[in-house]
């Protein structure tokens, strides 16, 4: 059956599941307005704070041990940018509104290299 189902529509349920759990790859352009309403956002938010706080911890540890990977910075403050956009959807979105329809992957990757840019000395 599951091949069946794989050879008529290309896809089995695990295929869309796996899709739904890890999500799709960054799609459309990069929203510049919408990266600094976000970024504004997030820094002026007492609520994160902490959050963001404790990666520059994270990254202050990092780079003291000398295991510091520049690479995996944008990754690190995604957990932010992410936190961020829900709350700000939470806030000033329609009801059931999703992230994506506000700040979709690409801006929030923007802005996430951008702040490990901004903090890559691990200091405020």
């Amino acid at each position: 059956m599951r091949h069946r189902l794989k050879r008529r529509y290309g896809h089995t349920s695990a295929d869309r599941r796996r899709r739904r759990r890890y999500g799709r790859a960054a799609s459309g352009p990069v929203d510049e307005t919408a990266a600094n309403e976000l970024d504004l956002y997030a820094e002026n938010t007492s609520e994160l704070y902490g959050q963001k706080k404790a990666i520059l911890a994270n990254i202050q540890r990092k780079l003291k041990s000398g295991k510091y990977d520049p690479t995996k910075a944008p990754e690190l403050w995604m957990y932010w940018v992410d936190a961020a956009a829900r709350r700000y959807v939470k806030e000033f979105g329609t009801p059931g509104q999703k992230i994506d329809s506000m700040f979709n992957k690409a801006t929030r990757e923007h802005l996430a290299k951008e702040l490990a840019d901004r903090y890559k000395s691990g200091e405020e």
